[in-house]
C-alpha cells in the first residue's frame, strides 16, 4: 500500500500539530494530530492519520525497536471508533463508559526507527453492536510501509444518550 501523499509535522505549512494531551501516564510518544479531540462534537469520519515518534532518543535492537512500535500501535487507535458518533476521548464524556481493546493483531514488515515520524492511517470499516474493527498502516519517515495493525474495540455507551446517527 503506498503512502498518502501527506506532510510530516514541522513541514513548513503541515497540518499537524503536536497533542498537548499527549498520553496519559507520561507514555513515551509524541503524538502529531490534525485536530484535538476538544475540538471533535460533530460526528466525523471513522478516519485518522497521525504521527507518532519516540522522544527517547537512544539507540535499540531491531527487537526493541518493534516493542516500542507495538506501544504506539495502542495510541488513538480505538478512539477512531467513536468518531462516527461525534464523541471525544479528551476530556471524556461522562456518558462514555469504557473503550477497550478487544483483539489485537500487529504484522511487522520492515524494521523502522521510532526515534523518526512514523504516519499512522487508521480507518473502521466495520462499526455496529458497540464494536467496531480498525485498521491501521504504519508507515516509516521515508514512506516505507512498515507495519499493519488490526485491532477491535469495545465501545459501551450510556443507553439513555441517543447518538447521531454513525458518519461511514
Amino acid at each position: 500500500t503506498p503512502m498518502p501523499e501527506i506532510e510530516q509535522p514541522g513541514a513548513g505549512n503541515s497540518a499537524f500539530m503536536l497533542d498537548p494531551q499527549g498520553y496519559p501516564n507520561e507514555f513515551p510518544v509524541k503524538i502529531w494530530v490534525t485536530e484535538l479531540d476538544s475540538d471533535l462534537v460533530t460526528p466525523a469520519p471513522a478516519k485518522q492519520r497521525i504521527w507518532l515518534e519516540s522522544p527517547d532518543k537512544r539507540t535499540h535492537s531491531e527487537q526493541f525497536q518493534q516493542c516500542i512500535l507495538a506501544l504506539f500501535t495502542d495510541v488513538h487507535f480505538t478512539r477512531v471508533i467513536v468518531r462516527p458518533f461525534g464523541i471525544r476521548m479528551a476530556p471524556p464524556p461522562r456518558h462514555l463508559r469504557k473503550i477497550v481493546s478487544i483483539d489485537h493483531h500487529i504484522w511487522f514488515h520492515q524494521s523502522v526507527d521510532p526515534r523518526r515520524p512514523i504516519l499512522v492511517d487508521t480507518e473502521c470499516k466495520q462499526l455496529g453492536a458497540g464494536r467496531g474493527v480498525v485498521q491501521s498502516e504504519m508507515y516509516a519517515h521515508d514512506r516505507r510501509l512498515v507495519a499493519t495493525v488490526v485491532q477491535e474495540g469495545r465501545v459501551e455507551i450510556d443507553p439513555h444518550v441517543r447518538l447521531p446517527s454513525p458518519k461511514l
